[in-house]
């Protein structure tokens, strides 16, 4: 690295190639969250150089950070929620980041930073709010016995086509015996 500006390019490119690396927007989510929360070790020495380390690894470790939120926020976009809990539950999740750097952004008189996230913040609330009002919430499914997915999806929904669904979100130990107490889409 031959100047800062090829670190911060370099950290970009680390995010996107974890963005790119997931198989499923899910795992993308998954993975950027954890680099979303990256913070460097403390630095234990109070000497001079001990503080220009200190300084550089708190520098650092929001640009990963921030680098981590902009693709998570990308892969929020292109993630599809199963139903409206979902959407709420990334939404919270993608935006309780933003919100940290927020802070932070805004606590280091960073303007330019804290509006450019507070903007993105906007967008992604909105994009998956927006998309999880079309879908189904999530409610609890019970029963005294356990019976087949095809049984189960026909007296929840009219329609045995949808034990498929009813499998995936339950993970039975096997389709003909579904467990007793299970979350599924509403309708």
């Amino acid at each position: 690295m031959s100047t800062a500006s090829d670190f911060a390019v370099a950290a970009q490119d680390l995010a996107a190639a974890l963005y790119g690396a997931a198989v499923k927007r899910a795992d993308a989510l998954r993975l950027l969250s954890s680099l979303a929360d990256f913070f460097p070790d403390d630095v234990t020495s109070t000497s001079v150089i001990g503080s220009a380390m200190a300084v550089t690894q708190d520098a650092t470790g929001e640009l990963f950070r921030r680098a981590a939120i902009v693709a998570l926020a990308r892969a929020s976009a292109e993630y599809e929620p199963t139903s409206a809990d979902d959407a709420a539950a990334v939404r919270q999740a993608v935006c309780g980041a933003l919100d940290a750097e927020i802070i932070s952004a805004g606590d280091q008189g960073q303007d330019a930073t804290f509006n450019a996230l507070r903007a993105l913040r906007a967008a992604v609330s909105h994009d998956l709010a927006t998309r999880g009002a079309q879908l189904a919430g999530v409610a609890s499914v019970g029963s005294n016995l356990s019976m087949p997915a095809p049984v189960v999806a026909q007296r929840l929904y009219r329609n045995p086509v949808r034990s498929d669904e009813l499998v995936s979100q339950a993970n039975p130990i096997h389709p003909a015996f579904m467990p007793t107490k299970f979350k599924a889409l509403s309708s």
